[in-house]
């Protein structure tokens, strides 16, 4: 199995998340236009509210208060990038160090797992689960997300592998995570 991208959450959940609801890498392109709207309206606002008369206080607070608005926006989507970098990488160099022994596991697998193989499988379902949390909290990326299923689908599809992984999901201690949430992505 190829190389998969992992990641580890942290703080409170950030405004624009709130916003948007969730953390998209891709929603950087749109703060110009965000700008432009808000200047927009908020022009249109003062224009109506100024009896039809636009007085250039007016005009420079609008333009100011649009582009405040937008830099905190945009520094909130910064803070939402570096903080899901921080998450991907932590994520993958876990998922680095169980890759080899996982494949082995999965290509191998028998009736009698031992006992640091199960601690192997016991330490990827962790693994899964804390992902699973973060990007229900909305700080994963969506696409990242559905890639990181599709690597825990091949172990998944492993009947031994899965049916340890049902009997721990049955305990309820991971987080809401369940083998359907591999099939949704």
């Amino acid at each position: 199995m190829g190389r998969r991208q992992r990641s580890q959450e942290k703080g409170t959940i950030l405004v624009s998340q709130r916003l948007t609801g969730g953390f998209r890498l891709s929603n950087r392109r749109w703060y110009p236009w965000v700008f432009l709207l808000l200047c927009t309206v908020f022009l249109l606002l003062a224009y109506e509210l100024g009896g039809r008369q636009l007085k250039i206080e007016w005009v420079v607070s609008v333009l100011g208060g649009a582009g405040g608005l937008t830099t905190f926006l945009y520094s909130q989507h910064l803070q939402e990038t570096r903080l899901f970098t921080e998450l991907f990488h932590v994520f993958n160099e876990r998922y680095d160090r169980l890759n080899q022994r996982l494949n082995e596991l999965a290509s191998s697998a028998g009736t009698g797992l031992s006992t640091d193989s199960q601690q192997l499988l016991m330490d990827y379902f962790n693994l899964c689960a804390e992902e699973y949390l973060y990007f229900r909290s909305g700080y994963i990326d969506d696409d990242v997300w559905r890639s990181w299923t599709r690597g825990m689908r091949v172990y998944a599809q492993v009947p031994v592998i899965r049916e340890i992984w049902e009997r721990e999901l049955a305990s309820g201690s991971y987080y809401g995570f369940s083998l359907q949430e591999l099939e949704k992505s």
